[in-house]
């Protein structure tokens, strides 16, 4: 039987090579907390398990819990983790090379992993016994931009009835939508398809995964990118109650998010000494009209024939694992350039994580 110091000198599980460590039960086999909730593709820990979805994981092992790690990894490397992958069931190694197994000496392993595998805009990783780091570049497109997830599992020993270790998958972005409605019973509004757009947004960053490092995950962020909430034309929006609260016209559906940045947004005004452009802003394609008793539009925005852009600061602080929806409500002012307030209301994805976010 190997000692333990003689496996930490080993380093890697591939070193190991003693039999009671290489046995069939001692596996290490991988589950998924049960409470992920809504993102985008993921809504629960079901879809997460939705075939060939996968994600990389390394793991450092220590002689007990709270010592210090031996810097080698026991599985994986320090640039990549090891291929998990779902068979729709469960999750298995997908190449069985790199099957690795629990110690059998009392040594305890930390776990490091990010999701989803293999994905272009996440560059740079590194594993180190402290944590996992990775760069992240939002994609241009909403179809192309993905639930960015990691989980830390530390001082992790075989359970008495499993092979498997639980990796507890966190939202790392956050998740924008947006509906629309107005404040008077005769004003309606009409949204071109993929009308709106939210500008001068920190699209890169660096993603420290730490134990105990829950909010600020996200350093170094870069970028004044643009981006197009995928949606489908919206007509006849207008003022609707039910349950004795204002309700609004969804722009876009549930798997329709975009996916981006936590960060701070700010309106720049003219008393800033810059145009409101300079600052975050939407830009919403539409038709804003009243409508007679006998169903006559008289447009106060846009025409018949052709919509128009309304622009408008947007302001508040995006927090990692919340889902965000910005109720736009169109008021009955004469005032075209100031016809728009906005209301918001969050719902956080996990049932243990995130604030409500009131944006302005």
């Amino acid at each position: 039987m190997l000692t333990a110091a003689a496996m930490l000198a080993g380093c890697a599980k591939n070193d190991v090579v003693d039999s009671e460590i290489n046995k069939e039960g001692n596996l290490i086999g991988f589950s998924t907390y049960k409470n992920i909730s809504r993102g985008n593709p993921v809504d629960d820990n079901t879809e997460f398990l939705t075939e060939d979805n996968a994600f990389g994981v390394t793991a450092f092992i220590k002689t007990a819990a709270g010592e210090t790690p031996n810097t080698s990894p026991y599985m994986g490397t320090t640039s990549e983790g090891i291929k998990i992958v779902s068979d729709g069931t469960k999750w298995t190694y997908a190449q069985p090379s790199d099957q690795a197994y629990w110690p059998v000496n009392s040594e305890t392993l930390d776990f490091y992993a990010y999701y989803p595998y293999g994905n272009a805009a996440i560059t740079a990783k590194t594993f180190t016994t402290t944590g996992l780091t990775l760069n992240y570049t939002v994609p241009d497109e909403e179809a192309n931009q993905v639930d960015l997830m990691y989980a830390v599992a530390k001082d992790q020993t075989k359970p008495t009835d499993k092979n498997s270790v639980t990796m507890p998958f966190k939202h790392a972005l956050t998740q924008v939508h947006f509906a629309i409605g107005t404040s008077a019973t005769n004003l309606y509004v009409d949204v071109a398809a993929n009308g709106i757009q939210i500008h001068n947004l920190k699209n890169a960053g660096t993603l420290t995964t730490v134990t105990g490092l829950e909010t600020d995950i996200w350093t170094g962020l870069t970028g004044s990118a643009t981006y197009t909430v995928t949606s489908e034309a919206v007509n006849e929006a207008g003022y609707k109650v039910e349950n004795n609260a204002q309700t609004f016209t969804a722009i876009g559906t549930a798997n329709q998010a975009l996916m981006l940045l936590p960060q701070s947004l700010a309106i720049v005004t003219e008393a800033d000494g810059n145009n409101l452009e300079t600052g975050n802003y939407l830009t919403i394609n539409c038709k804003i009209y009243q409508k007679l008793a006998d169903n006559t539009k008289i447009y106060l925005y846009g025409s018949a024939s052709e919509y128009a852009l309304v622009t408008v600061g947007i302001s508040g602080e995006w927090k990692k694992n919340q889902k965000i929806t910005y109720n736009l409500n169109i008021g009955a002012t004469a005032g075209v350039l100031d016809p728009i307030e906005f209301e918001t209301s969050v719902e956080t994805w996990s049932p243990v994580e995130g604030d409500t976010i009131e944006v302005k």
